[in-house]
């Protein structure tokens, strides 16, 4: 509790002149433990002296009438303008110096000099505690109590010290535990995550690879359309197809030839078939047989054809196959919504894989759409880095 102290105040003279020691009446008791204080106020001649520990060294020296003693004890400055210092005495002096009389000096020491002055003597009285007088078989009961208290005491603190360990192995199985889990998942993390990358990269190649198969296709065809070498009948061609069949004059001529109008007898009825009509049907034959390409790519100048404000989401009017360019379109995959180039490939009306190249970028972008239930996927960008679950729903057909 603080302020809880037993403080005697003493009055020490600077001055010479010899004087009896004082017997200020004063007594302490061996169990004051840190209460036993000394207040003195240092005076010279009828006024305060002013000290602090600015220009001086202050110190107290104790001899009990039985010899022990404290050696030197530093004060403290209570109130460095009225002169007064302050000491608390040592618990083990007090019980060293019990039922004694006990002798004190205050010693002020000039800061930086060695000008010392010693204050007058002042006695005090040590008494023993009552309760150390108690009967001694009262304190080996006493002991004995306090012994059974500390040894109950020593088993709960063996109790709590084993719990404390129970708690640190139950703690370090679980911290093992913890890692050997986290080390588990990780590892899985991993493995997964390895699964994905290299099913992804296998999946961009599989897409790369088939993308540029349709690019040669592509190429192949625009070559073969340019060329006109392949899939068309030319007029030589068709002319060759021809030869080894009769014109209508050349039919004509080779019948009037035979037979003269007025030698066939009037009963007789003889209708010759249309010439021009076997004619056609031959040619119709021939030009079937040649295998004709049904549907055109490009117009007559060998461009593709353009469409305006396609909506790239509903892809409504993107149905053939086919080569188109698709000027400011609505919903584009592209972030910058650029126009661009469709590649339009449809196995049926609902089977398609739509390829968008913007017009001024190296990047391309595929959609598919699988089925009529499933209807159109998401567009899916071939090029940059994206999602591996959104690239592994977009690249599912083959």
């Amino acid at each position: 509790m603080d302020g809880l102290k037993k403080e005697a105040k003493i009055t020490v003279v600077d001055e010479p002149r010899l004087k009896p020691i004082t017997d200020e009446n004063i007594a302490f008791y061996n169990m004051d433990i840190n209460t036993a204080v000394l207040t003195f106020q240092v005076r010279k001649q009828d006024y305060p002296l002013e000290i602090s520990k600015v220009n001086t060294d202050i110190y107290a020296y104790f001899v009990s009438d039985n010899g022990s003693s404290t050696g030197r004890v530093q004060v403290d400055y209570v109130n460095p303008m009225q002169g007064i210092i302050q000491l608390t005495l040592d618990n083990d002096f007090l019980k060293a110096a019990t039922d004694t009389y006990v002798t004190g000096q205050i010693y002020i020491k000039a800061v930086g000099r060695k000008d010392t002055v010693v204050l007058n003597e002042f006695r005090f009285y040590v008494k023993d505690a009552l309760i150390n007088q108690i009967d001694a078989d009262i304190k080996i009961s006493y002991i004995r109590e306090i012994d059974d208290l500390i040894d109950n005491f020593k088993k709960k603190i063996e109790n709590v010290s084993q719990n404390f360990s129970d708690i640190e192995t139950a703690q370090a199985d679980f911290t093992a535990f913890v890692n050997a889990q986290k080390n588990t998942f990780i590892k899985q993390v991993n493995d997964m995550k390895n699964e994905m990358n290299a099913f992804a990269n296998n999946t961009q190649k599989d897409l790369i690879d088939r993308l540029n198969s349709i690019d040669d296709k592509m190429l192949q065809t625009l070559s073969e359309l340019e060329n006109g070498t392949e899939n068309f009948v030319t007029e030589d061609e068709l002319n060759t197809l021809l030869a080894n069949y009769p014109t209508n004059e050349q039919l004509t001529t080779q019948l009037n030839g035979k037979a003269n109008v007025g030698d066939v007898t009037g009963n007789q009825s003889v209708e010759l078939p249309d010439f021009d009509v076997i004619i056609k049907e031959k040619v119709d034959e021939a030009l079937a047989n040649a295998q004709l390409q049904r549907f055109t790519f490009t117009d007559d100048n060998g461009y593709i054809p353009r469409i305006d404000n396609p909506d790239l989401y509903t892809m409504s009017g993107i149905d053939a196959s086919g080569f188109y360019y698709a000027y400011n379109p609505v919903n584009s995959p592209d972030p910058n919504n650029q126009s661009g180039y469709l590649l339009v490939m449809a196995r049926s009306s609902s089977y398609k894989k739509v390829l968008f190249f913007p017009f001024n970028r190296h990047v391309f972008y595929s959609r598919n759409k699988m089925g009529n239930t499933a209807g159109w996927g998401i567009w899916y960008d071939a090029t940059n880095n994206i999602n591996v679950g959104e690239m592994i729903a977009d690249v599912t057909e083959t």
